[in-house]
């Protein structure tokens, strides 16, 4: 009930729209792949904070990892350019 609530207050979507959201997925992170979240919890529905607009799904490290760069891609690129060059 409280997860139900959730996710239609935060992000507009159903529990059912969360689960074919996820399956679409394979049941894994839209990022990495990983099939188990960090905390061992439900994975996270990202989504654009000026929209609202729900992105995917992600696993905890994922989610504050997109989090910490600000959703800026730009920020993102660069990151992963200097890992490429490291």
């Amino acid at each position: 009930m409280k997860r139900a609530w959730q996710l239609q207050t935060l992000y507009g979507i159903t529990v059912q729209e969360y689960d074919l959201l996820l399956n679409k997925q394979d049941n894994q992170c839209a990022i990495c792949g990983t099939e188990a979240c960090m905390t061992g919890r439900v994975f996270a529905v990202d989504h654009n904070h000026d929209t609202g607009e729900v992105r995917g799904l992600l696993c905890g490290k994922c989610n504050i990892g997109l989090g910490q760069f600000s959703d800026n891609p730009a920020l993102l690129v660069r990151a992963a350019a200097y890992l490429e060059r490291r």
